[in-house]
């Protein structure tokens, strides 16, 4: 077997840590480059749900805050919503926003029980009773009423409104809304 000197082990050496050095170069630093990307990108991600988490809990704090604070309140969120014993009430006050403003106005619809009406759709145990007005007046009075029936101390949600020229610069304005029951 023939000795290589040391000068030619050193040279040899030194070519294969050339080849080996642009290998790594070329070919496996791009391979560890793409993976350290992806932990990268991933890791983002991760940041990012854990904030978005961290503001829900916050917000979710917030708001227990506010129901406690809403609870030792003489008005109640649960009183927003009407009974059936109460929603006669409700009816008398959309009359007097009616008298109020001037209006003529004509209530309808309103009909079936607490055991027959359909259910909200949210996720507690609300019931929606579906009615119709019709007004009659000059426009800022209708306005005037719908801004006020926006307002009212329980939840009526309005959900068409139609707004038609009347005779001698009245408006007519017909309205579909809800009422919310509690059992």
């Amino acid at each position: 077997m023939k000795q290589h000197s040391s000068k030619n082990k050193i040279i040899l050496l030194v070519i294969l840590w050339l080849c080996l050095s642009v290998a790594m170069f070329m070919y496996f630093f791009n391979i560890l480059d793409v993976s350290n990307r992806a932990l990268v990108i991933a890791n983002q991600q991760k940041k990012k749900e854990k904030a978005q988490l961290a503001a829900q809990f916050e917000s979710y704090k917030q708001a227990q805050g506010e129901l406690l604070q809403l609870s030792k309140e003489s008005f109640q969120p649960e009183n927003f919503f009407s009974r059936d014993i109460t929603l006669v009430n409700e009816i008398k006050t959309l009359e007097g926003l009616s008298e109020k403003y001037n209006l003529t106005m004509e209530l309808s619809g309103i009909s079936g029980t607490v055991n027959t009406a359909p259910k909200a759709q949210t996720v507690s145990v609300l019931l929606v009773i579906p009615y119709s007005i019709n007004v009659k007046g000059s426009l800022a009075q209708v306005v005037d009423f719908i801004e006020t029936l926006e307002n009212l101390s329980f939840i009526t949600n309005v959900n068409n409104v139609s707004v038609n020229a009347a005779d001698k610069g009245s408006v007519a304005a017909s309205m579909t809304a809800d009422f919310y029951l509690r059992p």
